[in-house]
Order: C-alpha cells, then structure tokens, then sequence
C-alpha cells in the first residue's frame, strides 16, 4: 500500500504542475520563469527518488524554458544538473557532453560556481575510467574555486570527492584528511544528507586502512540518522557495510542480522536490484553458520530477483551462487544444472569475471564427480579466461599511455608547425619592409640581413631539435611511469583480488573437508594445500612488483628488506651501509630507486656467481649517491651478455630519467662495480 500511496501522490503533484502551468500561459511571457521553476521542482523530486532518466526528461523542459529566456547562466546550471542525472543513470558519455558544455559556458560567464561543480562532475567521470591526472586536476581545480569564493558547504563537497579519488588510489592517509574535514564542515553547517554521505566515506576510509571499529561506528551513526530519516535506501547502504565488517572479522551472527536488517529497508522501497545483491550475500553468511537450508532459500530469492530485473550480471552471479550451494549439500547434478545456466549467461553477455569464477567451480566439481575429462575441458577454459582478463586490462593500459604520448605528439607538431609559420610570416615582413627602402641602402644592408636570417634558421632548428628530444624524453618518461603504475594496479589486484579469492576458497576447501569421508577429505587436503601454495606465489608475486614496505615505510626500509631476503639464503654475503635519512622522497623516486637497486642486485644474482656484495647508498642536501659492488665473474664492457644489455639498458634510462649519471665498471673474473649519483631537484 505504501508503494501506490507514492505513485499517486507523483502523479497528483505532475498533474497540480500542468495545472499551474496551464493557468500561467494566460499571462503569456510572465509564466515563462514559474514554468521553468516548476520543471525544476518536478526534475528534482524525480532525482530524489532516483527515477534520473524521468529527471532528465523535465531537466530538458527547463532547458528549453531557460533558452527562450535567453538566460544563459540558468542555461549553464541546468546544463550540469542534467550531467548529474546522466552520470547517475549510467549513460556517461552524454553526461560528460554535458558537463563539459556547462563549463564552457560557466568559464565564458565568469560564473565560477558552476564551473566548479561541472569540474566535480568531470573528476568523477574521469576518475572512474582510470583518468586519475585528469580527475585529480578537475577536483583540485573546484576546491580553489570554491576557495576563493568563501562557499565553506562547496568546499566541503570538494574535499568529499578529493577524499573518495584517493581512497581509489589507495592513498588512505590522504583520504582520511580530506574525509574528516568534509565531515567536520557538514556537522557544523547542519546539511544532514551530506553529513551522511561523509560519514559512509569515513567508514569506508576506516575499513581500507583496517580500523574496523572506528570504520562501525561511523556506519551504525549513519545508520540511526538515516532510519530516523526514514532515506530507507542509504539505511541500507550502512547496514550493508557493518555486515562486510563483520564477515571480515568472522561474526556472521552480527553480519547477518545487519544483512536482515538492510533487506527490510530494501523491502519497503521495493529496490529489486539491492535485494537481489542482499539475497545473495546473506545466503554466503549462513552458509558459513551451517543454516544450508536457509541458505538455499535466499539463494533461490536472489535469482528470482535478478530474473526480474533482467539484470544479466545479477542473474549470472545468482545462478553460480545456486550452484555453490548446491554443490555444498551433495546435490551434485543440481549444482551442474545451476553453474552451466550461469556460465550461459556469462558467455552470452562476455561476464569475464563471471566466467572465470563458474569455469573453476564447475572444474572442481566435475573433479569431485570423478568426471575428469570435463574437469580438464573446463580448467582449460578457466586458464584460458584468466589470460584473457589479464590481457585485456594490459591492453587497456597501454592504449591510456599511448593516448597520452599521441598528444603529446601531437603538440609537439603543432608548436614546430607554429614556430615554421612565424618564421616564413617574419621573412615576408621583412622582405616587404626591405622592397620599400632604396636601393642603395638594401646594397648596404644586404648582408647584415642575409646573416641575421641565417641566425634565425640556426635558432628555429635548434628549437625543432630540442621540441624534438623533449618529445623522445617525455614518450620514455611516461612508459617508465606507465610500467610502474601498471606494476602497482597489477601487485594490488593480485593481492586484493585473487590472493582473497585464493584465502576464501582455501576456508571453504578447510569447511568442507571436516565433513567429508577419508577419501574425498584426502583429496580436498591435497587442493587445499595447492591452492595456500598458489596463494604464497600470489602475494609473493605481488610484493616482487610493488613491496608494500616501500610504500608504507619508505625507500630505507625497503631496500634492507631488499637485501635481508638476499643475505638469508645463506648463499651470498651482505655488507650493506645506508644513510637515507628520516624524511621521504617524492614517491616517483623512491619507486624508481628502488627498481635501480632491485635491477643492479638482479643483474649480480642472475649472472655474477657472486660470494659477497657491498652496497653503500647516502643523501646529503643535493644528491643521492650509490656504489654497489659484487665480486662476480664479471663481464667484458664492450661486449656483455644479451641478459646484461636489457638489464642495463633499463638501469640506465631509470637513472636518466631521474638525471643522474651511472659509471660502471667490470672485468671477467674480478667482479662489477655501479657508481650512481642521483641529484635531488629540490630539498626535501
């Protein structure tokens, strides 16, 4: 009954709006402002209620209002609401249109307001496509407008979508700082629904850097305001969040009440797509509970659900999902029937990540059937889609940086094209200024111009070259940053991707086997025990591409870890001497130092049968310095190994890319020496 109470209460206020408008036509051009408000008011409620592609539709009625009243700041603002309800409905190529129109049109009126919050706009578009220089530009870019015009409740809008921006590149202590001082103006100005919102990013900051309890405090405040609120949806969202906390901390008591409780409020708004996700997820927790009947029935409403909705995605999830459950009571045909129809789905609709989760179920269960030429097909196929995946985000990759470098390309042409018209437009002047003067003092001064021509050549080539070499610089500059950053995106996916898929399938591999017979238990311990060994590589993997000491503790402290693994081998002696000081370099070159050591080390441990390595590195105010001596079999400089020359080759543009200059110097039989001077641009 709640339900059609609203629709009618929509529809008696659309029909008072007409009914408004109808009366105001009688004043001819007096309704046009009343119409567009009205248009404003209905947009608005729409977007309340999360019907956004209904809110666009009156957003364009008040566009067009504000056209015919040649309003153009009212044209720019409804502009970037419009964005705003376009990004929120999933179609973010029109959203960024929009945006970018309103921007325009802001910068063109001097309205600073909306320029800022179209740039807010931008940064979330830019920042969920992996855009982080362009996001990081636009949301600094609004917070100094907003600065400069004294809107305290903007800024802290500004600072919300700084700390969500670096939340997402894992810089959480930047966040937090950004977090509690949004949190802190949005308390004090009183604007609740804002207050809310930063409170569930707190949380959120809270639980990436593992503070749990903080993290579930701010989520139950939010919660009790929002229930008091009755904004049943972002009820929810909080409830929700307390239950992953408390599946991380292995309470599934407490995470399935708070699961309970955020499906009561999904209930009332009768939001499908949330329930179906809620279904599901609370299946898993009683799953873990040993409530199996229980947990096939949530199971069975989450498809139900997702079927409704026709929401692919969610469907695929919900039929493997079944197919778990199944699987976990013995019903062994049930579960084929259930991991087939989503692997279907999956397929039909390219669900990669679906297909690689059904492709290893169904693997294991064909295993556990004693089916093992369809076990073997599928493990193919999971091999197969694990490639695919891991392909397609380094394509993805590459693409962004070759993007990049053809700009810069491309900018680099058009100033060497533009410095060829200045030149052949200077050379016309003076030609015309030369016609005019007499002849006898063009004889005079024929000379001194042919030289100064000829200067000018000389100096427009000696810019093209170095246009030039600034471009070669910068096309290696950004294929250094872009391996790191790939390293780092890969190490962290690893890590928090499969290494946690890789743990969660080891516990339920340890649940099952307590209750299997002696046969069937002796299998599952063997697979647990490869997959806890695939786990080790995972995290070993993945600290090889990006230690995680170095960016928690520094470069110090990561280059002794460094050498520790070396030196506990027992294989190699470490005599090791480091001076670096408390203060933290730029991330940028503490990354890149420590991939100089790391290869410098590599190049010893791979091809120089060293005994003993001595390895000093110190920082005075202006430079870095390295010498990092082995005593290997050596090599002959002029003519080293294939290995060697990729090894050197990357050390050195390492090196040149953080202008420093590298003396290396190696025998055959008499070891290999690196001496590296690093300069520090600034004083840190």
């Amino acid at each position: 009954m709640l339900l059609v109470f609203k629709k009618n209460a929509i529809v008696i206020f659309f029909l008072t709006v007409e009914i408004c408008f109808n009366i105001h036509n009688i004043n001819g051009q007096k309704s046009e402002p009343i119409k567009l408000n009205n248009y404003l008011i209905v947009a608005e409620n729409l977007f309340n209620q999360y019907r956004y592609d209904s809110a666009v539709v009156y957003y364009d009625s008040a566009l067009t209002q504000a056209e015919k009243m040649d309003n153009q700041n009212l044209v720019a603002y409804i502009l970037q609401l419009k964005g705003t309800a376009l990004r929120n409905d999933g179609r973010t190529d029109s959203a960024n249109k929009m945006y970018k129109n309103a921007r325009q049109k802001a910068v063109a009126l001097g309205n600073d307001t909306i320029c800022a919050k179209a740039d807010i706009g931008l940064g979330q578009i830019y920042d969920k496509y992996g855009r982080l220089d362009s996001a990081e530009y636009f949301f600094n870019h609004a917070l100094t407008l907003f600065q400069n015009s004294g809107d305290t409740v903007s800024i802290g809008e500004a600072l919300y979508n700084l700390s969500m921006f670096y939340q997402s590149k894992i810089d959480y202590e930047i966040s937090l700082k950004y977090a509690l001082e949004c949190n802190r103006i949005f308390k004090k100005f009183d604007k609740t629904e804002l207050y809310c919102s930063s409170l569930l990013n707190l949380g959120n900051v809270y639980e990436c850097l593992k503070e749990y309890d903080t993290a579930l405090s701010c989520y139950e405040q939010g919660k009790l305001i929002n229930v008091k609120l009755n904004n049943l949806k972002l009820a929810a969202k909080f409830a929700n969040n307390k239950a992953v906390i408390f599946y991380y901390q292995k309470k599934f008591e407490e995470a399935k009440n708070e699961l309970l409780s955020a499906i009561e409020f999904n209930e009332k708004i009768n939001d499908l797509n949330e329930l179906s996700i809620l279904y599901r997820n609370i299946s898993v927790i009683l799953k873990k509970l040993e409530k199996r009947d229980e947990a096939l029935k949530y199971a069975d409403k989450a498809l139900s659900y997702a079927r409704q909705i026709n929401n692919k995605e969610l469907l695929s999830d919900a039929l493997i999902n079944l197919g778990v459950h199944h699987k976990q009571k013995g019903n062994y045909d049930q579960a084929e029937s259930y991991y087939l129809d989503g692997i279907e789905v999956a397929e039909k609709h390219n669900l990669m990540w679906d297909m690689q989760i059904a492709y290893d179920n169904i693997t294991l269960l064909y295993k556990a059937k004693g089916d093992f030429n369809k076990a073997y097909e599928y493990l193919q196929k999971y091999v197969a889609i694990s490639d695919s995946i891991t392909n397609e985000e380094k394509i993805k990759a590459r693409e962004k940086y070759k993007a990049e470098y053809e700009l810069l390309h491309l900018q680099d042409q058009n100033k060497i094209k533009d410095l060829k018209n200045k030149k052949i437009l200077l050379e016309r002047n003076r030609s015309y200024g030369i016609g005019s003067t007499l002849v006898f003092i063009l004889i005079a001064f024929l000379f001194y111009f042919r030289m100064r021509a000829r200067k000018n050549r000389i100096i427009a080539a000696q810019k093209i070259q170095k246009l030039e070499d600034e471009k070669k610089l910068m096309a290696a500059q950004s294929v250094l940053v872009g391996q790191e950053k790939e390293r780092e995106r890969i190490a962290r996916e690893l890590h928090d991707g499969i290494g946690v898929l890789l743990s969660t399938a080891s516990i339920h591999f340890s649940s099952v086997e307590e209750k299997a017979d002696k046969e069937t238990a002796e299998m599952l311990k063997k697979a647990n025990k490869l997959l806890k060994e695939a786990g080790k590589e995972v995290r070993q993997i993945s600290h090889n591409m990006m230690p995680g000491v170095l960016s928690k503790f520094g470069l110090r402290e990561a280059i002794e870890d460094l050498f520790d693994d070396v030196e506990e081998t027992g294989d190699i002696e470490v005599d090791t001497q480091i001076v670096c000081g408390d203060k933290r370099l730029p991330e940028n070159m503490e990354i890149m130092i420590y991939r100089v050591v790391q290869e410098m080390l590599n190049n010893t441990l791979k091809h120089a049968k060293a005994t003993k390595i001595s390895f000093n590195i110190s920082r005075c105010d202006e430079i870095i310095q390295m010498d990092f001596v082995d005593n290997g079999v050596g090599f002959d400089e002029e003519k080293p190994a294939h290995g060697k020359n990729l090894g050197l080759s990357g050390l050195r543009s390492r090196v040149e890319y953080l202008g420093g200059t590298i003396k290396l110097k190696s025998e055959k039989a008499k070891g290999t020496r690196y001496s590296i001077t690093i300069p520090l641009l600034e004083k840190i």
